[in-house]
């Protein structure tokens, strides 16, 4: 139909029908543009709603997460201008009823380096099944959206960065980098050799994935260096992501 519901409190998927015109598919996207390229993990966080009076028939069905292939905005799409999507990267979660999962954490590392990396755009994931029934009180995976109005229900991501246990990226010996001091008061250095001329990012990450720094710059040939500011960050263990052609420096800095 027409009808747009980008502005509810929960978004919804559900099985396809065989005895009524219901087909639901959710969508979700994140903005990735601040949090870490180098991770280890990364997990949705949802709040189910719970399913405990009735169900007629569907009351077993099979869930999937795949990637969104095309742009869409929540405000405007409706059925009939709903994107596509790729095959499952995550799934089967079989939901049966009764049901009440309250706080769930699915992983979407595989989708998630993808998106950052921009190896493929991140249009978001939908949340589809693939189960056909009579959908008829069925189950479904219904969970607050970004629009609830209690903020501790909306879905977040849990971002688990590369390297806090301090294995060092093998690109780092090829790129001669140095950093220093380590630990830092007042700043740190990133002092490093490129092959060429070359487009060059460098993040700097607290233990929760957010970005506390960011440069990005061309950089000619030969020896480099990035100061980092530190003053005014807490004291504590940042990760850095150094991105260039050849690939992605992760490490640690300590704050003193």
């Amino acid at each position: 139909n027409a009808i747009n519901y980008g502005d509810l409190t929960y978004i919804e998927a559900l099985p396809i029908s065989n005895c009524n015109a219901t087909n639901c598919v959710a969508y979700i996207q994140f903005d990735l543009s601040t949090l870490p390229l180098g991770v280890d993990s990364v997990f949705i966080v949802f709040n189910h709603y719970p399913h405990t009076n009735y169900c007629y028939s569907a009351c077993n069905a099979d869930f999937y997460f795949a990637r969104v292939l095309d742009p869409w905005n929540e405000m405007g799409m409706t059925y009939a201008t709903q994107p596509s999507h790729d095959t499952a990267f995550y799934g089967p979660i079989n939901i049966t009823f009764p049901n009440n999962f309250g706080v769930r954490e699915y992983n979407i590392t595989s989708a998630y380096s993808l998106w950052r990396s921009e190896q493929a755009p991140n249009y978001g994931m939908a949340i589809y099944s693939t189960t056909v029934d009579c959908n008829n009180a069925a189950v479904f995976f219904s969970v607050s959206s970004s629009d609830d109005t209690i903020v501790t229900e909306r879905p977040y991501l849990k971002v688990y960065p590369h390297n806090i246990t301090g294995v060092e990226n093998t690109l780092q010996s090829n790129v001669n980098l140095v950093v220093y001091p380590n630990p830092a008061i007042e700043k740190a250095s990133l002092e490093f050799t490129l092959a060429e001329m070359q487009q060059v990012k460098c993040w700097v990450y607290d233990l929760n994935g957010r970005a506390v720094f960011s440069t990005e710059s061309i950089m000619p040939k030969g020896f480099n260096k990035i100061s980092i500011p530190m003053s005014d960050l807490a004291p504590g263990l940042y990760i850095y992501d150094l991105t260039m052609k050849e690939g992605v420096v992760s490490g640690k800095l300590l704050r003193n």
